[in-house]
């Protein structure tokens, strides 16, 4: 947005805003109501608004939005709708809770910032039934403090005599076809035979055979160790 505006202007001038969407013509008392203040705030508002050419003022007439203060208030208006969605259907806060912190924090996020809040809930839209698992996840954490997020264990991590299953390859091309021709494929036990002294290569078995694999490779394979499905279970 190019026009500098205060905190105080963008609010007045989002309030004008949304009354004209609903109002064919747009009233001082109007806006006293809405932001429950002074007839004489409003007046020294309007009266900026209009210096800035965003808004005509006759005395004692009604208040119009020029082009340009249309354009101004569309886009102060869909940022705190997007702030509000964000704190209300990504955080879960209270709707009224949100929308108040909305307001206050509207006025001092950089565009860039706001542009990542857009494509995080574009970004959410596109998940089936518009809620990602994760969102589900952390509504579920916020109503019983139980977290089902576990930040996975790669094969590089287990230690020497313990097993656990493999839960992904995160290996493409041949050497994902190779690893699979030796066994280790999704579901499968795998278990730390030996160690070299610097921890590279590392030796597995799986289904009763010794496999050698760099720290590099085992670093791309998620397991579930034996314990952790133990505890989840």
């Amino acid at each position: 947005m190019d026009i500098t505006l205060t905190p105080s202007a963008e609010d007045y001038l989002k309030a004008i805003y949304e009354i004209a969407k609903e109002k064919k013509i747009v009233r001082i008392k109007d806006i006293t109501d809405k932001l429950k203040v002074k007839a004489s705030s409003v007046i020294s508002a309007v009266k900026i608004l209009a210096s800035k050419d965003l808004l005509v003022h006759e005395h004692y007439g009604y208040i119009e939005l020029t082009t340009q203060g249309i354009a101004v208030g569309r886009e102060l208006y869909e940022r705190h709708l997007v702030l509000y969605r964000f704190l209300n259907q990504v955080l879960q806060v209270d709707s009224n809770i949100a929308r108040k912190d909305a307001c206050a924090i509207e006025h001092y996020l950089h565009s860039e910032t706001v542009d990542r809040v857009i494509k995080l809930l574009d970004f959410i839209s596109a998940a089936p039934n518009n809620e990602p698992q994760w969102v589900v996840k952390f509504k579920k954490f916020l109503d019983t403090g139980i977290s089902e997020c576990k930040y996975a264990k790669t094969l590089d991590q287990l230690e020497i005599g313990k097993t656990a299953t493999i839960k992904s390859i995160n290996i493409k091309n041949e050497l994902r076809k190779r690893l699979m021709d030796m066994g280790i494929i999704k579901g499968e036990k795998i278990k730390v035979v030996k160690k070299a002294p610097l921890g590279d290569p590392i030796e597995f078995s799986v289904k009763g055979y010794s496999i050698s694999l760099r720290k590099s490779e085992a670093k791309k394979i998620e397991i579930e160790e034996e314990n952790d499905a133990a505890i989840n279970g």
